[in-house]
């Protein structure tokens, strides 16, 4: 497209987005390449996410119009049309269908995990087989500035206890080496009378051994051996893969093995981008800041939805700007409304828009570090993004608790659990469990309503939704939701581990509890991010000679007169390279449970002699570490 071609007329662009549409793959390639790195073409009012890159971090639907074409829209305004998806016969917006990766098979376990439901077996000695692909399907270019971030693909190895039942068999496919010591570490804590080595005899795994940056998926696809191997392992009719987070790769995968995926494609996890997250909450009637729900990808585009977010909320102090595809809360900003943007809203939209643009350019407040402008807008007009108003609250008024759920291939929702998260700013750090008696029956009732929003919408899988609750005067709390992970998170690994490491426990959503073996409740906090500087340097062995020294201390379920409680930690290859490693630590109320935290900590501390100056790092809360 040349100069003279921007100003074309409306039913000239559509026609020839309609025409691209039918191009090949490599001649819509070409065209993909021309648009993002030619300089001439006037792009604002076209359909960007026809011509994006295919990064797998980055799925998006249609864009809505620009927003001089759109009027304000009311928060649960029932979706169109023009919403950028087809919609079905009841009415509801939704992204394509998948193909295979909808169709689960049926077989079974015993391990009282959501999965369970899908893996029903038809006779009772019939073996299931578990494909667990520890892909980070993200966007790498952000993930190689996480040190470590290959590490991060052992955070799956919680699947390992899988392996409690007999009857599953587990494939594991990592980047890297599993060390033969951390396998056995995780085995050791099978609950009942299985045997490290009868566990070890049905995991295999799957070793790409490529740690250049790039996904487990992408990899195997590119191994046609590795992929026969794995089929060599399994009985397709009773497999089943799972995997951190799942894009059109996974789903190419999955095909490739002729196995059902639990998971979405690209399409479907665009509910899972912060456009995506917006129309499902609305949809689902579920309250929200208010804000757009349409992706916005210029500066221009983002002034105006601010203005006209202020204008219907002029009380609001603060506006979050949220980047589409982010994790970890990295990609959030903010933007102060002080005395002068509010003199000019009232003088005229012009002026406004100039001081809007202005405190863009110059005092937009980053959560991750270092950012400036010139590096944020790029990113934002790559991913598209967001603004909405910044919820309010005192310190002691206001908190940030998730709740997980797990939905399945027929649309059937599963609440597995409800947390308190950790934050640094913005930034997860870890999270305890079980959230607030308070309003916990609140979050499960209100994700419940949104997962089934996303059901609808074909999503299968694991979900974790992210509230900001304030105490109102009357006691009561107020929720909004704010985000949904479609994918697995930092809260799934603790509340899997659990599930699967007590015998016959289970979580109640009545009452947010999970009841032990014993009839008890259970409680716990987790994080991927204890780090000192002393830690650095031990090494697998040296962490299980420790916990072996103070095992009746600390050791998951060698407590004496304290089944199904101890500490459990993961991530520990980290340790190594950069002092750090995830902790679980179980108790039988709230406080054991942080106290048998601080606990490990004291002792990893004398074990390495850690500095005085080290001793106020108790949780990690660089955001450059952080992966959730």
């Amino acid at each position: 497209m040349g100069e003279g071609q921007g100003g074309s007329s409306d039913a000239t662009v559509k026609a020839i987005v309609e025409q691209i549409g039918r191009l090949a793959p490599d001649q819509l390639d070409q065209v993909r390449k021309a648009v993002l790195f030619g300089s001439s073409a006037n792009l604002k009012d076209l359909d960007r996410s026809a011509f994006i890159m295919n990064r797998p971090s980055s799925p998006r639907g249609r864009r809505e119009g620009s927003p001089k074409e759109r009027s304000p829209c009311n928060r649960h305004r029932a979706p169109s049309p023009s919403d950028g998806y087809p919609m079905d016969d009841a009415g509801h917006g939704d992204a394509p269908s998948r193909q295979s990766s909808r169709r689960l098979k049926r077989t079974s376990s015993d391990t009282n995990h959501p999965i369970d439901a899908l893996l029903r077996e038809k006779g009772n000695n019939s073996e299931r087989y578990l494909v667990v692909v520890s892909s980070l399907s993200l966007d790498w270019k952000e993930l190689i500035k996480i040190p470590g971030v290959s590490n991060y693909e052992l955070r799956l190895l919680w699947h390992l206890f899988f392996l409690r039942s007999r009857k599953m068999r587990v494939v594991m496919c990592t980047s890297q080496y599993i060390p033969e010591t951390l396998i056995r570490y995780y085995l050791s804590y099978l609950p009942g009378d299985v045997s490290v080595d009868d566990a070890r005899s049905r995991l295999t795994t799957i070793c790409c051994n490529d740690m250049t940056a790039g996904s487990v998926t992408k990899k195997l696809l590119e191994r046609p051996r590795a992929l026969e191997r794995i089929k060599s392992c399994i009985d397709q009719e009773k497999a089943a893969m799972t995997c951190f987070n799942s894009t059109d790769a996974e789903v190419e995968l999955a095909n490739q093995l002729g196995i059902p995926l639990f998971g979405t494609d690209t399409q479907g996890a665009f509910w899972g981008t912060k456009t995506g997250n917006r129309q499902v909450f609305r949809d689902a009637g579920v309250s929200h800041p208010d804000g757009s729900y349409k992706e916005i990808f210029t500066e221009d585009e983002l002034a105006e939805e601010i203005l006209a977010l202020l204008k219907r909320c002029p009380w609001a102090r603060k506006v979050m700007v949220k980047l589409n595809d982010s994790f970890s809360g990295e990609g959030n900003s903010v933007l102060r409304i002080d005395d002068q943007l509010a003199d000019a809203i009232k003088e005229s939209d012009e002026k406004a828009l100039q001081v809007i643009l202005e405190k863009l350019h110059n005092s937009l407040e980053y959560v991750a570090p270092g950012f400036n402008w010139a590096r944020y807008y790029p990113q934002f007009q790559n991913l598209g993004g967001v603004c909405e108003v910044f919820i309010e609250g005192s310190a002691e008024a206001k908190t940030s608790p998730s709740c997980q759920a797990f939905i399945s291939s027929n649309g059937d929702v599963r609440i597995l659990a409800t947390h308190e998260q950790m934050l640094n700013g913005q930034i997860y750090t870890g999270c305890k469990f079980p959230a607030n008696e308070a309003y916990a029956k609140d979050l499960t009732a209100l994700s419940q309503k949104i997962a089934e929003e996303l059901s609808k919408r074909q999503v299968v899988g694991y979900i974790a939704v992210d509230f900001v609750s304030v105490r109102q005067e009357d006691g009561s709390y107020q929720h909004w939701a704010i985000e949904v992970n479609v994918r697995m998170g930092g809260t799934t690994l603790p509340i899997m581990t659990l599930n699967l490491l007590c015998g016959h426990g289970a979580f109640d959503p009545s009452t947010s509890q999970f009841i032990g073996t014993d009839g008890e409740p259970r409680y716990y906090i987790a994080s991927d991010t204890l780090r000192k500087p002393s830690y650095k340097g031990l090494v697998i062995e040296d962490l299980l000679d420790i916990i072996k020294r103070y095992s009746k201390e600390i050791e998951w379920n060698k407590r004496p007169d304290a089944p199904e409680t101890g500490a459990i930690f993961h991530l520990v290859t980290l340790l190594s390279e950069l002092g750090k490693c995830g902790l679980m630590c179980v108790g039988r109320s709230r406080e054991e449970a942080e106290q048998l935290f601080h606990r490990v900590q004291e002792i990893l501390d004398q074990e390495c002699e850690v500095t005085e100056a080290e001793l106020s790092l108790v949780i990690e809360g660089d955001s450059s570490d952080m992966l959730s």
